[in-house]
């Protein structure tokens, strides 16, 4: 295996790992080469490693001399990423390795998501399980799969790699702050009428582009435009001077990003003024601004098709969604600057002759994620729309007396010189589900900075892994009888 120039980084042996992740595609429901990888080199390295029925991970490693009586702990990070990639990449994350490389401090990929969310969590456990001169107590390495997509494998992990007492979870995203709780989450898909009927006239196709994007749930607060409700607006204004059919309409292709571009297709039986368009796209350009330095509205002739929507099914997908609720929904009465709860349209897709459209909402409270459904079926009705919910997971309960907690807080005073910031994130982590399997086990998350995850534009600071792998091996050496 070639290593790319990270791989002299400090601390080496977490860079190492990291570019061994980078170098083979990994992205979730494609994560078998990776695993098979991390498991050959536990057993050849000697270590106990087991594979469950689901594909997670369990490598287990004897505490070092010294700590042979202090109590086990498990260390947990998932190993698929999120596949995004700028529009005129060719990159294919199911065949073609991540290309790593430095730029001011940080570490990006080539115009795709670099997979520090989690591999650079990953690679921090690996680094640890596989070394020989860092103290710890006995470790039980939870690397699980699928977390991007439904967190199927943290809700297939066995009830007996979850006996250890204390869990760090390493997938979060912002140095020096302390998680002691998240969101939990639920999908919402909706399903149009999408059927056509033969019509007449120009075909243009309307692409938005350009976008920031980002995460769905830590970013939802930034202001960040989602290309699905853009288009709509923008389709919205085209409707109302110039009549036209839908024949076609797409928007992202993972339900927990926030969309860059999406686009559609139409049949206007006179032909569009383009200095509509034009006008549209400088008052919403204006409106995003200050956010979104990159907007992209343009409108080209297509190739002329014979089949589309009606007029009457054309505004009643437009008016559906602009009319699903999208963005913050409520912010946290009990932490000041946090999302409580929230919803993100994700996906637009045409299929056997129906517009999917997939959302996923985020709470940190059961009962919100409750009245968000009602409401979404409320809106069903009205619109006389199919809609279902799945992939519910539940969020993770700040326990702020906890031992493991009260110990972290211990170590990142004395390492940074000031207490650090206790706070519940605004996204799934694994915690909400391993802690509904075992109640009696402390969890804490930490974890390097890392910026724009779920885009091509993700990156890690070099500086900030640094920092979190010396609090990380104070953390384990800290743990005593």
């Amino acid at each position: 295996m070639i290593m790319s120039e990270i791989s002299s980084l400090a601390p080496q042996a977490v860079w190492q790992w990291f570019d061994a992740i980078c170098a083979i595609p990994h992205p979730t429901y494609h994560e078998a080469a990776l695993r098979n990888f991390i498991m050959q080199k536990a057993q050849e390295r000697g270590l106990f490693v087991k594979r469950d029925d689901f594909g997670n991970i369990l490598i287990k490693k004897p505490a070092t001399v010294g700590l042979e009586q202090a109590p086990r702990v498990a260390i947990q990070a998932h190993i698929d990423m999120v596949a995004q990639k700028g529009v005129s990449s060719t990159h294919n994350f199911e065949t073609d390795p991540i290309k790593p490389h430095i730029k001011d401090g940080w570490i990006f990929a080539d115009d795709t998501t670099l997979g520090a969310d989690n591999g650079i969590g990953a690679a921090m456990g690996l680094a640890v399980i596989f070394s020989d001169d860092i103290p710890h107590p006995a470790l039980d390495l939870i690397l699980t799969v699928e977390e991007e997509i439904g967190m199927g494998g943290a809700r297939s992990v066995p009830a007996e790699w979850l006996d250890a007492p204390y869990l760090i979870n390493l997938d979060s995203e912002d140095e020096g702050i302390l998680f002691a709780g998240c969101a939990g989450g639920r999908d919402i898909n909706f399903f149009l009428d999408f059927s056509t009927t033969a019509v007449t006239g120009y075909t243009y196709e309307i692409e938005v582009s350009g976008l920031k994007g980002g995460h769905s749930g830590i970013d939802i607060n930034s202001g960040r435009a989602n290309a699905n409700l853009v288009l709509a607006r923008v389709l919205d204004n085209l409707f109302t001077r110039h009549v036209f059919h839908l024949a076609d309409i797409k928007g992202g292709n993972l339900r927990n990003v926030i969309t860059r571009e999406a686009h559609a297709v139409i049949v206007s039986p006179q032909g569009l003024d383009a200095n509509v368009l034009a006008q549209i796209t400088t008052v919403i350009a204006e409106e995003l601004k200050s956010v979104e330095h990159n907007l992209v509205i343009k409108i080209s002739p297509h190739e002329t098709l014979a089949q589309a929507c009606s007029v009457e099914n054309t505004r009643k997908i437009i008016d559906f969604i602009r009319a699903v609720p999208n963005g913050v929904l409520r912010m946290s009465d009990d932490f000041a600057g946090v999302v409580e709860t929230s919803s993100s349209m994700g996906v637009l897709l045409v299929k056997d002759g129906k517009l999917h459209i997939r959302c996923l909402m985020r709470s940190l409270l059961e009962t919100p994620k409750d009245d968000v459904l009602s409401r979404m079926q409320s809106l069903a009705r009205l619109s006389q729309v199919e809609v279902s919910f799945d992939a519910d997971y539940p969020g993770w309960k700040p326990e702020p007396n906890s031992v493991l907690l009260n110990k972290c807080r211990t170590l990142f005073t004395q390492f940074y010189g000031k207490e650090p910031t206790i706070e519940v994130m605004h996204a799934g982590l694994e915690c909400g589900i391993l802690k509904g399997q075992a109640p009696a086990m402390e969890m804490i998350s930490f974890g390097p900075n890392i910026r724009a995850a779920h885009s091509p534009k993700e990156c890690v600071e070099i500086a900030s892994v640094e920092k979190c792998w010396h609090v990380f091996c104070a953390l384990l050496a800290s743990f005593n009888a």
